[in-house]
Parts: C-alpha cells; sequence; structure tokens
C-alpha cells in the first residue's frame, strides 16, 4: 500500500517525536547536575496515565472515522481530521517522555527516574505508529 502524502507527512512527525525522545535521553545520561530535594515522581506518574489514557480516547473519537468508513483521506476534511488527530496523539506520547526529562534532570540522571516515562513514551508511539492499514475502512480491509 502506498503512503499518500498527507500519511508521509505525519510519518515524518511521529520519527521526529521518537528521535526527541532518545535525544532527551541521551542529554538525561551526559548531565551533570544536583539532585532536588523534593520528588515529583509520583505526581509526574499520575499525569504520564492520564495522558496515557487519554491519548487513546483522542484516536478512538479523531481518528476512529477512518475505520467506520466516515473519514476518507480523498477528501480535505479526512485529511484535516488524519494530521490533527495524529498531532494530538503524538503530543500526548511525548509529553510522558518530557515529564521523564524532567524527572531525570531533578534526579541527577537516575535511570531508573527517566526511563519508565521515556521507554513508555516511545512504547506509547510505537502502539500509535500510523501504518496505512489502520485507515482502511473494516469493510475494505486488504
Amino acid at each position: 500500500m502506498k503512503l499518500q502524502p498527507v500519511q508521509f507527512t505525519v510519518f515524518v512527525i511521529w520519527a521526529a517525536l521518537i528521535i526527541g525522545l532518545v535525544t532527551m535521553a541521551f542529554v538525561i545520561t551526559v548531565q551533570d547536575g544536583t539532585r532536588s530535594e523534593e520528588s515529583l515522581s509520583s505526581i509526574f506518574a499520575l499525569v504520564a496515565g492520564v495522558n496515557c489514557a487519554l491519548s487513546f480516547v483522542v484516536r478512538h473519537f479523531m481518528l476512529g472515522g477512518f475505520r467506520k468508513g466516515t473519514l476518507s483521506l480523498d477528501t480535505p476534511q479526512g485529511q484535516g481530521a488524519y494530521i490533527t488527530g495524529h498531532i494530538i496523539v503524538f503530543a500526548l506520547s511525548e509529553s510522558i517522555g518530557v515529564l521523564g526529562f524532567v524527572n531525570g534532570l531533578n534526579s541527577r540522571g537516575e535511570t531508573d527516574a527517566w526511563l519508565p516515562f521515556i521507554g513508555g513514551s516511545i512504547l506509547l508511539l510505537l502502539v500509535h505508529i500510523p501504518l496505512p492499514s489502520r485507515f482502511v475502512p473494516q469493510n475494505r480491509r486488504i
């Protein structure tokens, strides 16, 4: 299945976010900061959990029309929904990695402070990868 231009654009955005997360992990491992006295880990974990759940809710409501056949990449409305829905899903997923980045900086780069967040963010982005087969109506699946 050939990628349409709008699908390629969204895939490039997705790949850039993955690279950004890897870059954040690298920065944390080489930084030499001081440990913060107060830990925000539990608050960050709560926000990360909410953002993870929201990414699936947004994907269902904003991109579900492609599977149902009510949206198509052949229309401007469908292309707008495709781009907007993916950017929101990707932003929610990426924000979990950003929380890990900040938590890692606050913890002098201790692996257990940032790895679950950045690793989880990468896994979530992999779950939300914009595969063309996900946007074919269920009754037209190849």
